[in-house]
């Protein structure tokens, strides 16, 4: 198994054991926290970026090996997803950063 499934699984794994913590202890978890949305941002920007850079690997592994982006995906469909993936990361950052970069009164 790759590297990056381990990174996965121990992830999930972190993110589980948080909220059985948060659930177990009583605590309520502040959304109001500029914290929490920076690191919101944060994760969104990233992910944005690794997806830009995987589209245009695909890009480039078409153009070089004489095939289409609709054929490495695997139709049209698989594409169209892609790009409305794109799109709705990229939606994510605006939203999150809006909140990030305002004011709070």
């Amino acid at each position: 198994m790759s590297l990056f499934f381990y990174v996965l699984i121990l992830f999930v794994i972190c993110i589980f054991l948080a909220a059985l913590f948060i659930k177990k202890s009583g605590k309520d978890i502040n959304f109001g926290n500029k914290y929490f949305y920076t690191v919101v941002f944060i994760l969104s920007l990233i992910t944005l970026v690794i997806s830009l850079i995987l589209f245009w690997n695909l890009g480039v592994y078409s153009d070089e090996y004489g095939s289409s982006p609709v054929l490495v995906t695997g139709g049209w469909s698989w594409l169209i997803i892609d790009w409305v993936r794109l799109g709705l990361i990229f939606i994510l950052c605006i939203i999150s950063g809006f909140k990030v970069f305002t004011r709070s009164k």
